[in-house]
This record gives structure tokens, sequence and C-alpha cells, in this order.
């Protein structure tokens, strides 16, 4: 066997890969540019389906809505609602009942508590002495109650009794029950729509159309709508 014939048997194996190799990317070639005329399609019934959509949106927006005719309101509906109560953070404090009687529904309890002296770097025992409101005057002198603050009712007086934990004295069966917060809200409500149903019968017989209700302006912004004012 010549040498010849040996190389081109060996030479044999590499001729059909470079055929296989070019018949793929015959084939490659062939498929690009259907894949883009596809895509081309695509992309043109997309663009014609949101022209389509925004045509109807605008002659949806240019044909005219008829006006609606407005229904009489009854007097229920025009009748104002009263505005909702302010409701006031609150902390909880344990203290003894040191006066009763000298005030109507409203005793003095002495709060026993530690400070820190800064300058001193100690804490020091204190007492610091709280008017209560007691609705019912159901405490007696010596009881020791707990009490929250958050509750103005007067000038002086910003607290109110909770619960008692130890009673002096008669027992708690005896006296008249303490108002739990549920129950202070109600009484506030009903205080309030009272106040606003009389509000409203004076602008009512005065004759006046404007609605009882004032906007709460504070501090700074009434300073600033003077000073537009004067502008």
């Amino acid at each position: 066997m010549s040498p010849s014939n040996t190389i081109l048997r060996a030479m044999l194996p590499l001729r059909s890969s470079m055929t296989g190799l070019t018949t793929k990317s015959s084939s490659t070639a062939t498929l690009l540019p259907q894949l883009a005329r596809t895509n081309l399609m695509i992309s043109g019934s997309q663009r014609a389906a949101s022209t389509s959509t925004e045509n109807q949106q605008q002659s949806q927006q240019q044909t005219p809505t008829p006006p609606s005719t407005p229904t009489p309101a009854t007097a229920a509906e025009t009748k104002a609602a009263p505005p909702s109560l302010r409701s006031y953070p609150y902390t909880l404090k344990v203290g003894t009942v040191s006066s009763v009687g000298k005030m109507d529904r409203t005793v003095r309890v002495a709060h026993r508590h530690t400070f820190w002296d800064k300058h001193l770097r100690k804490t020091y025992p204190q007492v610091t002495n709280y008017l209560v409101s007691d609705p019912h005057n159901s405490l007696r002198e010596g009881d020791v109650i707990e009490f929250s603050s958050g509750f103005p009712k007067s000038r002086t007086v910003h607290h109110v009794v909770e619960r008692i934990i130890a009673p002096f004295g008669s027992a708690i069966e005896e006296r008249p029950p303490v108002m739990s917060r549920e129950e202070r809200e109600a009484v506030r409500e009903k205080k309030r729509a009272a106040k606003w149903e009389r509000r409203e019968q004076r602008r009512l017989e005065s004759g006046n159309e404007n609605s009882g209700v004032k906007e709460h302006v504070g501090r700074i912004r009434g300073l600033i709508l003077e000073r537009e004012a004067y502008r």
C-alpha cells in the first residue's frame, strides 16, 4: 500500500466533519431571516392593537356624558355630624387617697415614687399629690387605687380613677361602682352630641346658614395667615 493512499484515508474523517459544519452554518443562515420576519410580524400586530385601544379611549373621552340630576338631600343627610372626640395619651400610677369630701367627685391622692438627682447622682423618695376625678364618689380615705392621666376635667384635675386595688374601711361591694374607660368615653360622646345639637339649634334659630364647625388653626399657622393677610 502506497503512502499516498494512507494519507488520503487519514484525511477522510476531517472532510466529513468539515461538511457537517458547513451544513449547520447553512441551516442557521436560512433560519435567521425567517425569525426576523416573524418578529416583525408580531411587533406590527402589537402596534396595531395598541393604536386601536388608544383610539377607543379617545372616542370614549370625547363622547359627552349626560349631566347627572342632583337628588334632593334629606334633613338627616344635610345635618353635619359632630366632630370626633380627641384621644389623650395616658399613663398609669398607683397612690393612696389622702383627702376625701372637700371637693365634689374629686379626691386628693398621694403618689410615692423616686426621683434622680443629677447633681448628687442619687435617687431619693418623693411624694407627689394629684387631684383625681372620682365620678361616682366611690373612694374613701386610705384606699390604694390605680389612676391614669389624660383626663382633662378642669384646669387642675387631669387624672381619673381606674380601679381600687386595696379598699380601706367599707368593702367595694357596698360602694358605687368605679366607671370603666369605655363608660367614660360613652358619657363624653353623649355630652358632646347634646352640646352639638344645642349649637345647631341656636344656629338655625339665628338664621345663620354656615355650619357651626370651626377649623382648628394652630399658633404657627395663625401667624402665617395673619402675615399673608397684611400683604
